[in-house]
């Protein structure tokens, strides 16, 4: 029989793989395909994101050796990641308690999507997903910054939180060839929100 980390794996295996079908378009863009990498892999790719999420609890304790970087910057970053943590977890137990199988289809997935009745969580991942992206840009335009995250992954190590500084510095990284983040972002929140309003038949 599957474990529930089985489920959680197939969750994010099937959501990265729509997510590279419905914007092939964005990631054909030159300057969007760093960006889209991240997104696929590092927001929704098949791998156990416990310890960079655990270690994004205890981020305030480093920032110091940021500059310019506020929590109240990385507020919308973490919340998205815990809400997304606990969306996917959800779902994994639904999926696993009626023993639907870690090879579902896309129906499936639609199916129990809707029976767990979290529309307005939904909701709020999506508009985290705009917000956080516009601010996550807004901090890439700062070089100090890079060379900061660049030159504290040992402290950050030290520290205990080196999997969520990584995560922070292939972000930064992923966003320096984009001239502007408008497009990426309106075209994801539009898509999924239609996305959304078709599961839920609003």
């Amino acid at each position: 029989m599957n474990t529930l980390r089985q489920y959680r794996i197939a969750l994010q295996i099937f959501q990265s793989n729509r997510l590279r079908r419905d914007y092939r378009d964005l990631s054909e863009v030159p300057e969007y395909e760093p960006l889209g990498e991240f997104f696929f892999n590092e927001m929704y790719g098949p791998r156990d994101f416990s310890q960079r999420d655990q270690e994004g609890r205890r981020l305030h304790h480093f920032l110091g050796f940021l500059p310019g970087v506020r929590l109240r910057d990385l507020e919308e970053v973490l919340e998205l990641l815990e809400l997304t943590y606990q969306l996917d977890e959800d779902l994994a137990q639904r999926m696993l308690a009626a023993d639907a199988g870690t090879d579902f289809d896309e129906m499936t997935y639609e199916y129990f999507y809707r029976l767990a009745d979290k529309y307005d969580e939904r909701f709020r991942q999506l508009t985290l997903v705009r917000s956080s992206l516009y601010n996550v840009f807004q901090l890439s335009r700062s070089p100090i910054l890079g060379l900061a995250l660049r030159r504290s992954h040992f402290v950050a190590r030290l520290a205990g939180i080196g999997t969520v500084h990584t995560f922070l510095l292939r972000g930064y990284e992923a966003l320096q060839n984009v001239a502007t983040i408008e497009h990426f972002a309106e075209t994801i929140y539009q898509r999924e929100l239609d996305r959304l309003n078709r599961i839920y038949q609003r």
